[in-house]
């Protein structure tokens, strides 16, 4: 298994191993250099393999062809068709993990850079993964296109015997599902885990909901192999525990009850849920693609992971790779089980990070890829400097991580970048924001005595306003006064005065974290946009698969913790909720409505725990937001009146030594929170007149991600590429009179400024915008305004507000399908906590509309060390997340229920009345099967309610009459078959006497094969003796019928007639 934290001991494995073996990088970035190795993987002369220079635009079948006139003297005898490139992750001691093929059309080089480099100490160690390209004749191996596959011939006995040993575990000592163990106690459950993880069985069961231990290590238990096993709609329990099969299940129960599935995966920080995630997405595409090639969509999913990594993943104590913003990615099909597209959600990314870092912990990837791996051109474009010289990169002086190679995952980033959908004019836009981003930290505020005080804050090294400003395309002088002066307008007039040091740091900074935030959103909103296909917005009816991973519970430590801890924290009160809900308390209420025989179970209910934060007046969020809007609040005042409204609530405490500082009891333990820039980091506001400043800028891409309505410049984009479309045409036709367009295309002569300008009120463009104008009046007839109908029926639904009613707050752009939900609106300022809560509310309805499932991952300790079991880290998780009770509820409970309609359809060949069966025939078939348990059947007003075993009996029952009737049916049918033959016999051959003996005694022995239970072999073996002795002892020419004579044939087979004449 390779998680969250398998980069510490593996780097670089994801959902496809992306390790490289070499990569030369010439001047011209457009080519480089590909190693291709004939035959296997690792060959035993160097002859076997070769290198050419590819451009990056090449393709597969380009490359074979190259290989082809390389080695011509190779290949005399073949053609290209012949052979096919697989990508290959292997290790050099004779390991295979995964393999894959590469369609002729694919690009080599870009499969290429995404593979991580490993690291140079790990070059020639033979037992590090590696990844390969391997030329093969085409039948030497039997792979499924596009997809992952077994590893090669040289360690099949390996993964063989690996296999074997995942199939084959032990039951008398290891229990794949802990509800069957025989004795239930937290010692019981955790020496099970125990045992199988050393067994190297990392996945365990509880019911429905799979349990995955993170080893810190590489399993091979993902290659296709396993996949194909994990691909036949098999009920959960009927192969060993694996994350194939939740996907599995999922996939199929949404194809089978045409409803939406959800998974949701729940852990610590480093428990594997980020890999966990990837293993899915991989496996529901491929059980999606049924043999053709991979999607667009998997190919847009897996080169956009790359991407989010960079820009929202950070080192931390826990985990060099760990998520900093919560994900829900879900993942469309058509009703024939075909992805139709995807779409990527976020939630909170932690902004604080940015300008601020805890000991032992990094900045976000992206800075430290950009500073190591930018060109000298790029740096001089972008004036960069080095890691040491940012604020915001060097208050802890770590800088380098060993597990990283910064260089070169800035080149993977990059073509992710590129595959994802941005251009390079894009990507070097998003590199000069975030030089911008690093540069704003470095402006230093001095405090010089004023006219009105002694406190005025001052910038003491201009010369980065300048750069700055030149990077933002916007006026230096006004850069500097809305980063030293507060501008307000007191009736008719506007009064100026100046930050202290403290207020303008903390508008420098706000404006980083915002400028950082906004680009984060923008490059998830073009990466839906990549993964929305066209013919999925046609309104094709169809359903979704998501999957939530979302940041783990976090203490990391009372000295430590702050707002940011709070939000994660509430995030995870709400899912642990909505786990006890669908395993406890809708379960439980099931029994009690229908009637059942049941003894609740106990359990830890954390919903008054959620009431805390949530409630209406006095729940925290809306006590923080209250003092986050007054003028003079302060930190300490939003303490007083926390510790003021809740000193009573069992969930909150107040801690016995004074400090500036509240605890929270949580399902998962106790926290405490230090108040410290509780107010700052709720506000996080960009200040207005930074943000009108912005708004200014001569570069339409900052516009774009300070945009006050991101709906409004979704529309302004949209009506300006048509425009722009139009003139094109315009242009390059000769058919259309001139005069016609430009009286039908009333163009505005001044431009209009959607970002913050002036606004024409007398604007054709601008009456359409505002939905006030007829598109018939200012679209040529030659367009189709369909497109435009729809975004003028939705603003005349939804008319534009006031510029007084506007929210200050910075609103980054999300999914074009979110942005057209409406948000509630209010005068006050849109807080983190209250954008962050209505996030996590709108995600806790989706999930409400779903089927779920769960993953519990597990670490299985605190230092990521490979293959080694903490019993204390394991225990504990094991506690707060209420296993033991999960366990004792899957055990006691009834996780079979089926209406009596749908038993008696799906069981009446049981039935003794069949499908006219009533509620009483139910009851009576149960009491007199002679193999079903009846204390583990229960009888509801509406259900039947039984345990998996009793549910498995009946499959089991239900199968072998089946198979009786069938086994019937081809009895019957043979002996009439065989019955023919011999008739003709009698008819057109020769006289009775004459007929060959070698053709009446096999066609006898068939009749009375026939009549026998094919159920039993043993009773077939001495007539299929008999018959293989009459096959050589008989004489064709001369012998005559000795077995059996034509009356007893005959007699045979009008008996078994009778006896099967209803069938």
């Amino acid at each position: 298994m390779s998680l969250d934290s398998l980069s510490n001991s593996v780097p670089g494995i994801g959902v496809f191993p992306r390790k490289a073996f070499s990569i030369a990088a010439p001047e011209d970035c457009h080519i480089q250099t590909v190693t291709v190795y004939l035959h296997a993987f690792n060959p035993e002369s160097l002859d076997q393999r070769i290198k050419v220079e590819f451009h990056k635009r090449a393709t597969t079948e380009e490359l074979i062809e190259k290989i082809f006139d390389e080695k011509r003297s190779d290949f005399a005898n073949f053609s290209t068709d012949d052979f096919e490139i697989f990508e290959t992750m292997g290790t050099l001691d004779g390991r295979t993990f995964k393999e894959r093929r590469l369609d002729r059309g694919e690009y080599p080089v870009a499969v290429q850079m995404l593979w991580p480099r490993h690291l140079p100490s790990n070059a020639d160690d033979p037992s590090v993964p590696k990844n390969r390209f391997v030329l093969r004749q085409k039948g030497s191996r039997s792979p499924t296109s596009g997809g992952l596959r077994f590893g090669s011939t040289e360690n099949s006995s390996t993964i063989d015997s690996f296999l074997a040993k995942f199939l084959n575990q032990p039951q008398d000592r290891e229990y794949a599902d802990l509800c069957m163990l025989p004795e239930l106690t937290e010692q019981t459950l955790l020496d099970n885990l125990r045992d199988r993880f050393n067994s190297g069985h990392i996945y365990t069961y509880i019911g429905p909901i799979l349990v995955a231990v993170n080893p810190f290590n590489f399993f091979p238990i993902y290659n296709p192999k396993y996949a194909r096993l994990y691909c036949q709609s098999r009920r959960l329990g009927a192969l060993p525990p694996h994350i194939f099969a939740i996907a599995d299940i999922t996939y199929h129960n949404m194809l089978r009850i045409k409803e939406n599935q959800c998974v949701v995966i729940s852990g610590e920080s480093g428990s594997g849920k980020t890999e966990s995630t990837n293993f899915l997405l991989h496996h529901l595409t491929t059980l999606s693609q049924k043999g053709s090639s991979g999607t667009t969509v998997e190919q847009t999913l897996l080169s956009a992971g790359p991407v989010l990594e960079a820009f929202g993943n950070a080192v931390t104590v826990q985990n060099n790779n760990s998520s900093r913003f919560g994900k829900f990615i879900k993942v469309n099909y058509r009703e024939n089980g075909m992805v139709s597209g995807a779409n990527v959600e976020i939630y909170l990314l932690e902004k604080s990070r940015i300008i601020s870092q805890a000991i032992g912990e990094r900045n976000y990837h992206v800075f430290y890829y950009l500073l190591e791996g930018a060109t000298e051109e790029e740096r001089k474009q972008h004036c960069l400097l080095q890691p040491k010289d940012y604020h915001y990169l060097n208050q802890n002086n770590f800088f380098a991580c060993e597990a990283m190679n910064e260089r070169y995952e800035y080149e993977r980033l990059k073509h992710s970048m590129e595959a994802v959908g941005f251009s390079q004019t894009s990507q070097q836009k998003i590199f000069g924001m975030i030089s911008t981003v690093l540069l704003l930290g470095n402006i230093e505020f001095v405090k010089r005595p004023g006219y009105h005080s002694d406190e005025n804050a001052y910038i003491e090294n201009e010369g980065h306003i300048s750069i700055i400003s030149e990077l933002l395309n916007i006026k230096a002088q006004q850069l500097h006064q809305a980063l030293t002066m507060r501008r307000t307008i007191l009736k008719n007039e506007t009064v100026i005065t100046r930050y202290t040091v403290p207020e303008a740091i903390n508008t420098r900074d706000a404006m980083a974290k915002c400028l950082y935030n906004a680009l984060f959103h923008w490059i998830v909103l073009k990466m839906n946009q990549a993964l929305i296909r066209k013919e999925s917005t046609i309104g094709k009816k169809g359903y979704y698969i998501g999957i939530l991973d979302i940041f783990g519970f976090e203490d990391v430590g009372a000295q430590w913790n702050s707002f940011e801890q709070l939000c994660i924290n509430y995030a995870n009160e709400h899912l642990q909720a909505y786990f006890n809900q669908h395993i406890f308390q809708f379960e439980q209420e099931e029994y009690l409505k229908e009637g059942i025989s049941w003894t609740n179970i106990e359990y830890t209910d954390n919903t008054e725990c959620v009431q805390l934060f949530q409630s209406k007046p006095y729940g925290i969020l809306r006590l923080i937001d209250e003092e986050s809007n007054i003028n003079n609040g302060t930190d300490k005042t939003m303490l007083d009146k926390l510790n003021t409204y809740l000193k009573g609530n069992e969930y909150y405490e107040i801690p016995h030594k004074k400090e500036d500082a509240f605890v929270i009891a949580h399902y998962a333990g106790k926290v405490k929170y230090q108040i410290t820039g509780f107010r700052e980091k709720n506000k996080d506001l960009m200040r207005q007149d930074v943000m009108m400043v912005l708004k200014n800028s001569k570069s339409a891409f900052v516009r774009e991600l300070v945009g006050d309505d991101p709906v409004a410049v979704y529309r302004w984009n949209l009506v300006r590429s048509t425009f722009r479309a139009m003139n094109a045409f315009k242009n390059s036709t000769k058919k259309m009179k001139r005069s016609e367009s430009v009286d039908r295309l009333k163009v505005p002569k001044e431009p209009v400024n959607m970002c913050g300008g002036r606004r024409g009120s007398d604007s054709h463009l601008s009456a359409f915008l505002r939905g006030e104008l007829n598109v018939q009046d200012l679209i040529p007839e030659f367009c189709d305004t369909s497109v435009f109908k729809t975004i003028v029926d939705r603003a005349k639904r939804h008319p534009s507000k006031k510029a007084d009613d506007r929210q200050s707050a910075l609103k980054s752009l999300q999914a074009v399908k979110e942005l057209i939900g409406k948000k509630p609106i209010s005068n006050k300022p849109f807080s983190v906590s209250r954008q962050f809560e209505y996030s996590l509310n709108r995600l806790m309805r989706t999930l409400a509309q779903a089927t779920p499932y769960f993953i519990r991952c597990v670490k299985s300790n605190n230092e990521k060390i490979p293959n080694y079991f903490d019993d204390n880290i394991i225990l504990r998780q094991l506690r707060y997340t209420g296993m033991l009770e999960t366990v004792r509820i899957r055990r006691a409970g009834y996780s079979v229920r089926i209406q009596y309609d749908s038993f008696m359809n799906q069981y009446r060949i049981l039935l003794p009345n069949g499908r006219n069966s009533t509620k009483q025939d139910v009851v009576q078939f149960f009491e007199d099967h002679p193999l079903i348990e009846t204390e583990n059947v229960q009888y509801g007003r509406t259900k039947i309610f039984m345990r998996d075993a009793e549910k498995l009996l009946l499959d089991d029952h239900l199968h072998r009459v089946i198979m009786e009737h069938i086994y019937s049916l081809q009895r019957w049918f043979r002996a009439n078959v065989q019955m023919k033959r011999l008739s003709e016999l009698r008819t057109k051959g020769p006289p009775p006497k004459r007929i060959p003996g070698f053709h009446i005694t096999k066609i006898a022995h068939t009749i009375q094969l026939s009549s026998f239970d094919l159920n039993d072999p043993e009773t077939l073996a001495p007539f299929a003796d008999e018959d293989a002795d009459a096959d050589f002892e008989t004489d064709f020419e001369t012998d005559t019928i000795t077995s059996l004579d034509d009356e007893e044939i005959e007699s045979d087979a009008n008996v078994f007639e009778e006896e099967n004449d209803d069938l």
